[in-house]
């Protein structure tokens, strides 16, 4: 094929960033007006009380949240930020990665829309979560590690940067360094390692991730012990959640769309050449390991995504007979299936009168979980008028914890109440003194637990108020407990840790 001339590149070019403006315009809008999630509230509570890092999640992405929060206050759009800016890398990065296999800027452009054709994308590239970081900085590592497959040895640092960043974002980024490894075959590769470059490559990498070893040394190692030994305990060898994984992965990234990267993945491995195992390996990664670990726990659907990042740009730059009917028959899916997640979103009362479940998981996905999304605004304000002066604010729940102090724009002192269990979202206890809500009178809500028995040991005096009850078209959808606490008399873990 004959070289690319500047008057053939620049139609190419202008086209990519095109795309890459509309898309972000569309994640800016979608940003502003999507409800915001219990987990990402979770996220904007982190940024506001920084640490090293969290008892369960590093905080690059916390951390970046800050100069949108300054700019833009406590929007929904600043705390979306980060994420914006990440899906905003990664079409930057897949533009490197396709031109080092081949591609140029159509096929860029062509691989950041397909993106768009995967819920686990359209979704995910304007709601704030440490995947979508980790995603980014796992693209950014293969697009490095294919430069030291081809001889460049300033790759060795952009691997670097790209692992230790990614593991600030989420621990799993660490997948992506099996995929150096392929890279080794070439001869200019190997050389390098009689040098310096890829040893302080991998020293700056290790360095910049001493925030999270500052963290566990000054809280007992609880960070690593969570990840290592409490986040995924076995539940026996088994395939159901291995049956999940693979079926929540085909309607993330619709069937099509994954038969038709696993059709690319294949023939782009033919040519023996390092630097398209690099690319291989690294969309297999995350399959392979976290498919190996389903069949003894649950694991999250979602966890395969750096991989269909990878996988992506090899399907733009890779032809074979059927793959425009595939790709079309997959964006057309992808993108009614966003939709309806968006709509849900926006509109989950019209859906409410419908009654389903997923017996696997009733408590997370059935009808009943659309109605934790209306109504937090009127819980807020109840809240915020039931409390008197210099009461604390206790929940039950990590999210609506998180929730209601974002939709007071921070003015609802919301802290957690850690008195019906659970190991998520416990960043909050270790945000305070140990104690120092004894003595104090405090404002408990709770919903959907009975937590007035657990709370008298806890409080010298416990007074029932009326229920916060959320109503539609007459009907109570939400009711939320309220309890008044006269002196707290202990913690015992509680409210601190």
């Amino acid at each position: 094929m004959a070289p690319q001339t500047l008057a053939d590149l620049k139609p190419g070019r202008r086209l990519f960033w095109a795309s890459v403006a509309a898309w972000t315009l569309l994640h800016v809008i979608l940003a502003s007006v999507c409800p915001v999630s219990g987990d990402e509230a979770y996220y904007w509570d982190c940024a506001r009380h920084l640490d090293w890092s969290s008892f369960d999640q590093p905080l690059l992405m916390m951390w970046t949240m800050n100069p949108f929060r300054w700019v833009l206050g406590e929007s929904a759009l600043a705390v979306r930020g980060p994420a914006i800016t990440a899906s905003l890398l990664i079409a930057v990065f897949l533009l490197g990665l396709i031109r080092r296999i081949g591609g140029g800027y159509r096929e860029a452009a062509a691989a950041y829309t397909l993106l768009h054709g995967m819920p686990f994308f359209f979704v995910g590239a304007f709601y704030l979560s440490t995947d979508i970081g980790m995603a980014a900085a796992y693209l950014a590592a293969t697009w490095a590690a294919v430069a030291v497959a081809q001889g460049q040895r300033s790759g060795w640092w952009g691997f670097g940067l790209a692992t230790g960043l990614g593991f600030l974002a989420k621990y799993p980024a660490v997948l992506v360094v099996p995929a150096i490894l392929p890279a080794l075959a070439s001869r200019r590769a190997r050389r390098d390692l009689a040098g310096p470059t890829p040893w302080l490559a991998a020293l700056m990498s290790l360095a910049l991730t001493t925030p999270v070893w500052i963290w566990a040394v000054q809280h007992s190692w609880d960070n690593i012990l969570f990840q290592l030994a409490d986040r995924h305990k076995s539940s026996g060898p088994g395939v159901k959640y291995l049956g999940e994984f693979v079926v929540a992965n085909l309607l993330l990234a619709t069937p099509f769309l994954v038969l038709a990267m696993a059709v690319a993945l294949g023939r782009f491995a033919r040519r023996a050449d390092a630097g398209r195992w690099v690319v291989v390996t690294a969309a297999i990664l995350p399959f392979a390991f976290f498919g190996l670990i389903s069949l003894t726990t649950r694991v999250g659907a979602h966890w395969g995504g750096p991989g269909l990042v990878v996988a992506t740009a090899v399907l733009a730059v890779t032809p074979f007979r059927g793959r425009s009917w595939l790709i079309r028959a997959g964006v057309v899916l992808g993108v009614v299936l966003s939709i309806l997640i968006v709509g849900i979103a926006l509109a989950p009362e019209r859906l409410m009168t419908l009654e389903w479940s997923y017996p696997g998981r009733p408590g997370r996905v059935n009808t009943e979980a659309l109605a934790r999304i209306v109504g937090n605004e009127d819980i807020t304000r109840s809240l915020a008028a039931r409390r008197r002066p210099g009461e604390a604010m206790l929940l039950t729940s990590y999210s609506d914890v998180h929730l209601y102090g974002l939709l007071s724009k921070g003015e609802l002192p919301t802290r957690l109440a850690r008195i019906t269990g659970g190991e998520h979202g416990l960043a909050s206890l270790y945000w305070y003194e140990k104690d120092d809500l004894l003595g104090r009178n405090a404002l408990v809500a709770s919903e959907g637990h009975d937590i007035e028995a657990e709370l008298r040991s806890f409080c010298r005096a416990v007074e029932q108020l009326p229920p916060i009850q959320v109503v539609r078209q007459g009907e109570v959808i939400r009711s939320v407990d309220v309890f008044r606490c006269t002196e707290i008399t202990q913690d015992d873990g509680a409210f601190t840790r």
